[in-house]
C-alpha cells in the first residue's frame, strides 16, 4: 500500500511541476531515481531540486536517510523533458528474494575516504569486487592500488575482480563457482558500482551465502561517483 502511495504522490508532482523532469523506478525495497529541473521565472533549478527532496523526506522520515546527490553543471541539453514513474519488482533484477539476501544484512558502507584507504590494503588480505556489467568495468575500474605498494607492506593493493557479467542476474552463478569462494576465502571483501545501488542486494546475497568464509564486506558508499568527487584525481580508479 505505501508503495502505491509514494506513485500517486509522486505522479501529482510529475503533474504540477513541469520544471523536472526525469525517471523514477520505484520497488517495494526502496526508489531509484535520476532527476533534472531547469530555471523558471521563479525558482533555479537546484531549488526546484531542493524542494523534490523535501517532498521525499515529508512523505516519509526514511528519505530522511537516503543519499542525494547533486549534480549542479550538467548542461541545459542533458535535462530530463519529463517525469517518467516506473514500479517494479527490484530495483536491480538479481532474480534473488528478499529472504534470500535481506537487504538489512548487507555490507559495511564506507565513504570515500575510507574504502580508499581499504584498497591499500595488501592483495593476500583484502579483494575487490566490481558489481557492474563487464563492458561497464572495461572502461575504468578501481585497479590503480594493483600498481601501489601496500601500506606497511612491500606487496601490492587489493586485488581487483571482475565476475565478467553480462547482466546482474549472472552474480549468483558466479558466486557459486568454487574459484570464486576459494579467492574470496579468509579474504576483505570490498565491493562497488556506479552508484551504490547495485551493491545494496549483490553484498547481502554475499553475506548470506558466504558470511562467514570472509572476513568482513565492505561496500562503497555512493559508488563511483561520491569516490571520483572525493578523488579529482582518480585516485585509485
Amino acid at each position: 500500500a505505501r508503495v502505491s502511495q509514494l506513485i500517486s504522490y509522486l505522479t501529482k508532482i510529475a503533474n504540477t511541476r513541469k520544471a523536472l523532469g526525469g525517471r523514477i523506478r520505484v520497488a517495494p525495497e526502496g526508489v531509484n531515481a535520476t532527476v533534472s529541473a531547469v530555471d523558471t521565472d521563479g525558482k533555479s533549478a537546484i531549488e526546484l531540486l531542493d524542494h523534490f527532496t523535501r517532498d521525499l523526506k515529508n512523505f516519509d522520515a526514511v528519505f530522511e536517510e537516503t543519499d542525494f546527490k547533486f549534480i549542479t553543471d550538467l548542461q541545459p541539453d542533458r535535462h530530463f523533458k519529463d517525469i517518467k514513474i516506473l514500479p517494479v519488482k527490484e530495483l536491480v533484477f538479481y532474480g534473488i528474494s528478499e529472504k534470500e539476501a535481506p537487504l538489512g544484512k548487507g555490507g559495511e558502507h564506507l565513504d570515500a575516504k575510507d574504502f580508499h584507504n581499504m584498497l591499500s590494503q595488501d592483495k593476500d588480505s583484502t579483494v575487490v569486487i566490481d558489481v557492474r556489467n563487464h563492458y561497464e568495468a572495461a572502461i575504468g575500474r578501481f585497479d590503480g592500488q594493483e600498481h601501489s605498494s601496500a601500506k606497511g607492506s612491500d606487496s601490492k593493493g587489493a586485488e581487483y575482480i571482475d565476475p565478467m557479467m553480462r547482466k546482474s542476474t549472472d552474480f549468483p552463478a558466479w558466486l557459486a563457482e568454487p574459484a570464486t569462494k576459494e579467492k574470496l576465502k579468509d579474504k576483505k571483501v570490498l565491493m562497488y558500482c556506479t552508484g551504490g545501488v547495485r551493491c545494496e542486494r549483490a553484498s547481502a546475497y554475499l553475506n548470506q551465502k558466504l558470511g562467514s568464509e570472509v572476513k568482513g564486506i565492505y561496500q562503497l558508499q555512493g559508488g563511483i561517483e561520491r569516490y571520483l568527487k572525493q578523488y579529482p584525481d582518480g585516485g585509485y580508479w
